[in-house]
């Protein structure tokens, strides 16, 4: 069976924006919305590469503030892992998210 691999995704560059804004450790994330697409891009294909799923989690950052407050994350790297993961569950119980093609 393939692994389903989370990846943390921000629609667009307004949403990349107001989640660097929260999130403590900004200097952890390439500094524009442009490098992030070409990161996640090479992730994707990595993750697909080893035959596995591209699991795209959406980032809305006033929620997932919201979500780290409730789960006692701070709106960091670890924050945003466990969250990703969190998704990560939820998909493998339900099949209800978004697969990267």
């Amino acid at each position: 069976m393939n692994d389903v691999i989370g990846i943390a995704w921000y629609k667009d560059e307004a949403t990349y924006r107001r989640a660097l804004a929260i999130f403590i450790d900004p200097k952890n994330m390439p500094a524009t919305f442009e490098d992030w697409q070409a990161l996640v891009g090479r992730e994707r294909e990595e993750i697909k590469g080893a035959g596995n799923i591209a699991l795209r989690v959406d980032v809305d950052p006033e929620t997932f503030k919201v979500w780290c407050n409730a789960h006692e994350f701070l709106p960091d790297s670890q924050g945003r892992m466990a969250f990703v993961n969190h998704v990560e569950l939820a998909y493998e119980k339900t099949g209800k998210e978004t697969i990267i093609e």
